[in-house]
């Protein structure tokens, strides 16, 4: 059976067995380099004893990385046992590093050979450097294996948790909107007026939602088929964060929405409609975040080259791990009122789409746990 490719331990043995017998040498092994250590760690290993591998490091590192592509050079290495009276002999070493495609070392491949052995030769050298190339062409494939497996996971996940959130999003307006309209279809009770008012309104807002919902579906399937074509022209910004607050206004009774850009600010070139929907979507995630009501600040200013738009709330803020996170798909942030608030975590992915298909970028500051957000759009003039 053929070894597993993403078995690297094992991998590198072959290795290391096939560069030893070719070599005639007494030992061999690979050694990886661990960055968080700052020093090689043996992987694989043929030839040498238990006593013999711990007396290795971490002399025998500076030896190795002194002596790489060097025919000839010599190591010392001291016994383990504390009472033992000298040093073993020096033996042969010949050993190369093992780099990635950018140069970058990440391991190393030795060979021993006794004292008395005949010495190494440059064609050697030549034979242990394909020896090398194949232990980094290992390595690279393992971690591309490891990453992609990784990768694999994280998608399985994500499509399980996008279709429990979506069900459980698409469920609760269905049901709600299913309620009420059997209730007002029951012919034995009469209602008055205010309460069929009261009724169509909650439906139309469950109604609502559900359009929302359903727009970022098709939305996150179009970004995913690449398909976020672009309609450009002159956009006021000023003008469109004003409309869009004014739609925002009669869902936000507790929040005062405030347009604060300076005079004269400049007209730029994109998609007013695509924008227009990255304010909504910043807006509304503003009023959804900040329950207890407060000012919504939308303001921008200029610089030479660009136009920076803010939406500063006084919500709950957002913890400093999750800055960067918050912009993934399906992700939003861990606490009782996001578990008690709708949305399957697409508004903020598909902004940041929106705005680098600008040319721009989308970032948040929050300066602590219950002091608010502010969330920035940079997009060219």
């Amino acid at each position: 059976m053929a070894a597993d490719p993403t078995n690297l331990t094992s991998m590198l043995n072959l290795i290391v067995l096939g560069a030893v017998q070719m070599l005639r040498g007494s030992g061999g092994a690979v050694a990886l380099w661990d960055e968080e250590v700052r020093r090689l760690t043996l992987r694989a290993v043929y030839g040498l004893d238990e006593a013999t591998l711990a007396t290795l490091h971490p002399r025998l590192d500076e030896a190795i990385l002194g002596s790489l592509g060097r025919v000839g050079g010599t190591v010392t290495r001291l016994p383990s046992a504390p009472d033992a009276s000298a040093a073993m002999p020096p033996e042969q070493l010949l050993a190369l590093p093992l780099n990635e495609d950018r140069g970058t070392l990440v391991g190393v491949i030795y060979v021993f050979r006794e004292p008395a052995a005949e010495a190494f030769k440059s064609g050697d050298l030549e034979l242990l450097d394909l020896f090398a190339r194949q232990a980094a062409t290992t390595i690279e494939q393992a971690r591309l294996a490891a990453a992609t497996l990784a990768e694999k996971d994280r998608l399985e996940s994500m499509q399980s948790s996008f279709v429990s959130i979506v069900s459980h999003e698409l469920q609760t307006p269905v049901a709600i909107i299913k309620g009420y309209a059997g209730t007002l279809a029951r012919p034995d009770t009469p209602w008055s007026r205010e309460t069929v008012a009261r009724v169509a309104r909650t439906i139309e807002d469950e109604c609502d939602h559900l359009h929302r919902l359903l727009t970022d579906l098709l939305d996150l399937s179009r970004i995913q088929a690449g398909r976020v074509a672009m309609s450009i022209g002159p956009v006021e910004l000023p003008d469109l964060a004003e409309a869009v607050a004014e739609r925002s206004r009669p869902q936000a009774p507790a929040h005062t929405i405030i347009i604060d850009f300076p005079s004269e600010f400049p007209i730029i070139q994109g998609d007013r409609e695509k924008l227009r929907m990255v304010l909504a979507n910043l807006i509304d995630n503003a009023i959804k975040y900040s329950p207890e009501g407060g000012s919504i600040v939308i303001g921008g200013r200029a610089e030479a080259d660009h136009v920076v738009v803010s939406i500063e709330d006084q919500g709950i803020g957002i913890p400093p791990e999750e800055r960067e996170h918050v912009f993934e798909r399906f992700h939003r942030v861990d606490t009782r009122l996001s578990r008690a608030t709708q949305g399957v975590g697409l508004g903020l992915y598909i902004c940041k789409v929106i705005v680098e298909a600008h040319n721009g970028r989308l970032w948040v500051e929050s300066p602590a746990s219950g002091r608010g957000s502010t969330f920035l759009v940079r997009v060219p003039r």
